[in-house]
């Protein structure tokens, strides 16, 4: 028999593939914000659940709310209601793609902090679950806090299809990584519960 622990709601998710560099989790992932993201020139509908990226610098967030004249999509405005932001800003008229699909509407203007009131908002994550899928990684989450470090392989090797779950918000709020081996393109997803 297999035993689950609740470890409360999963909110936010954020993929990280680190290359040679240390890479902490995104601010907005491990306190719990929503941010409004307004648009223009929509082409595709934009669906509540679906991830968009920001196709200039790879901003990513998933969509929780559209506010948008659904009716017709061709040149469309409106705004949308985010979390799970990667921490890579959206710019100002830059395309959103939509689920990996072609451009769905243009970014009209910066991020702002949606203020209204929502479940779990300001809440530090209680738990995240780490999952390397792809190459080994190195995390820095035993060892104090420091960075991990490819040269002198400093940090916990997770090979590909390993995880490790995280309780502690000191050690949530510390944790980096980076690839094990120079190059290796090492693919680590994290999931963070509130």
């Amino acid at each position: 028999m297999i035993i689950y622990d609740y470890s409360g709601e999963p909110l936010c998710h954020q993929k990280i593939v680190p290359g040679n560099t240390a890479t902490a989790l995104s601010a907005d992932c491990i306190q719990y914000v929503r941010k409004r993201l307004d648009f223009d020139d929509g082409d595709t509908e934009l669906t509540v659940g679906s991830w968009i990226v920001g196709a200039t610098n790879g901003a990513i967030a998933k969509i929780v709310e559209v506010n948008a004249d659904t009716s017709t999509w061709t040149n469309n405005t409106g705004y949308l209601i985010l979390d799970s932001l990667n921490g890579i800003a959206f710019q100002n008229d830059e395309e959103i793609k939509q689920a990996g699909a072609a451009t769905a509407a243009n970014v009209n203007g910066l991020l702002k902090y949606w203020d209204r009131d929502y479940p779990y908002k300001g809440m530090m994550a209680k738990s995240i679950l780490v999952s390397v899928y792809a190459q080994t990684a190195l995390v820095n989450c035993f060892i104090g806090g420091g960075i991990p470090d490819q040269t002198a392989l400093v940090g916990v090797p997770m090979v590909a299809n390993s995880s490790i779950r995280i309780n502690d918000i000191n050690a949530i709020k510390n944790f980096k990584v980076i690839d094990y081996v120079s190059g290796s393109a090492s693919t680590v997803q994290v999931t963070f519960y509130f």
